[in-house]
């Protein structure tokens, strides 16, 4: 396996040089890990229990985990915080049918809940670079769409139009551009938009699926999850869906990486003999 991926890493003028470091023992299933607080602190959520999701925060060096909130018999996941770090925004349930999208002030902990007609389930926030709306993910009427709301839930926009679902919103830098996964092509591929969602562009193009995009704080590149390989493998390409570059090479599941702040590096979750931990991985540049 190691020389078939020296050869393939060879062919795209890359090195298995790339530094990993493990940064959770515990092997719980894991996701959405995201930094915050200029990369002190890293939050995520996990299956604390069959029944439980707990949303948690380390020390990005302690690295001792703890729960974000004692809400002891909610699942809260799926969770971003704000770039003034003032908010953050997840879901929170106690059974199938009390699901809540939650905007929540950090400081007096003051809630807001986003209202939607339908069933569908609120997916993917994430916050404008200004720190005043929230986009998320909902199905209300029809296909899943990318929505707009204000920090206390209102004024509601859809960003999104047309068929497939829509899902997994990351901005640029500059907040002037979107990417997002779509499954309009009848599998799920990345394109980008403006912010008000118009100017569309599709920027891959595979049979397989391709998910969860996220654009680097310098906004040159997209990380992303890729099925072309036949499993869940990471990936990064150009802004502009060129240079598309595979980063993971392993026979289990890597997925949901998020961009370290240096934008150097990338925290991931990897399946290593069935168990899930968190990853700290760098990101060559092409022709290291």
């Amino acid at each position: 396996m190691r020389a078939l991926a020296l050869l393939i890493l060879g062919s795209l003028g890359l090195s298995l040089s790339a530094e990993t470091i493990r940064l959770t023992h515990d092997g719980t299933n894991k996701r959405d890990p995201r930094y915050f607080e200029g990369g002190r602190k890293i939050m995520y959520s996990f299956d604390e229990t069959r029944a439980l999701l707990r949303l948690m925060v380390m020390d990005a060096e302690a690295l001792k985990p703890e729960p974000m909130f004692n809400d002891a018999n909610k699942h809260q996941l799926n969770a971003a915080m704000s770039p003034d770090g003032n908010h953050i925004a997840f879901n929170e349930c106690t059974g199938n049918l009390t699901a809540h999208f939650v905007i929540r002030r950090r400081d007096d902990r003051k809630d807001s809940f986003v209202k939607h007609g339908g069933r569908g389930g609120y997916r993917s926030p994430v916050f404008t670079r200004d720190s005043k709306h929230v986009l998320y993910c909902f199905a209300e009427t029809g296909p899943q769409h990318i929505w707009r709301v204000t920090l206390d839930g209102k004024e509601k926009k859809q960003i999104t139009e047309g068929t497939g679902v829509n899902n997994w919103p990351s901005f640029s830098p500059d907040g002037k551009t979107l990417v997002y996964g779509s499954s309009r092509t009848n599998t799920y591929e990345i394109y980008s938009s403006d912010a008000d969602g118009k100017n569309v562009k599709q920027l891959t193009d595979n049979e397989a699926m391709d998910i969860r995009p996220e654009i680097s704080p310098d906004g040159k590149r997209i990380v992303f999850t890729s099925m072309r390989d036949g499993n869940r493998e990471l990936y990064v390409m150009d802004v502009d869906g060129q240079n598309q570059r595979r980063l993971t090479f392993h026979e289990e599941r890597d997925d949901y990486a998020s961009w370290h702040p240096d934008g150097q590096r990338i925290i991931f979750v990897g399946e290593r003999e069935g168990r899930f931990d968190l990853y700290l991985m760098d990101v060559p540049t092409k022709g290291k």
